[in-house]
């Protein structure tokens, strides 16, 4: 015995329509820019922690420039701060900060774009700072908004033109089988 399977008339259509409805989304929104906190322990020792403006947490390694001058007249020329093996996200400052008030200035660039600058009080017995930095500002960080649909839209509009055509395709090719003719019985 022998079965034969096949495969519905829709089931095409389906399969097309579900591809393009579930194909065209639209991709995930990617992250704008870092939010830079400046740490210290109050006696030199400097280090940056990363995390996404929308509160997401920094996965990728960054790579951030940090300048430092202090009251005295002293300067740190434009280092560059690299993250910990096991932490992407903690950039410290090689070497430390030599006793005095210090005006710290960050650039991150990489895995997105923060900016911090911070007064610093280092000392033989200071107290640690913790210095959050305010949020990128839109227009430095991020480009101006896609005008158009949005992708669902895109999605449902595809999705329904496909149905569509599918149910043409299957409506011409049901109307183009000829009939079957059952011949009269000769006596």
């Amino acid at each position: 015995m022998r079965v034969k399977v096949s495969w519905p008339r829709g089931g095409t259509v389906l399969v097309v329509t579900a591809g393009l409805v579930f194909g065209a989304a639209a991709p995930a929104g990617a992250h704008r820019g870092v939010l830079p906190t400046l740490h210290h322990d109050g006696r030199g020792t400097v280090w940056l922690t990363l995390a996404w403006d929308d509160g997401h947490p920094v996965t990728e390694p960054g790579l951030a420039m940090l300048s430092a001058s202090s009251e005295a007249g002293a300067t740190l020329p434009v280092t560059a701060l690299r993250p910990l093996p096991h932490d992407p996200a903690t950039l410290p400052l090689p070497g430390a900060l030599a006793a005095g008030e210090w005006t710290v200035t960050v650039d991150v660039a990489t895995p997105g774009v923060g900016y911090c600058s911070a007064r610093l009080l280092v000392g033989t017995d200071g107290g640690p700072q913790t210095i959050p930095c305010a949020t990128p500002a839109p227009a430095a960080t991020a480009a101006p908004a896609a005008q158009g649909r949005p992708g669902w839209l895109i999605g449902a509009l595809a999705a329904v033109a496909a149905a569509g055509l599918g149910a043409l395709w299957s409506r011409r090719r049901t109307k183009r089988r000829p009939a079957l003719r059952i011949a009269p019985r000769r006596r």
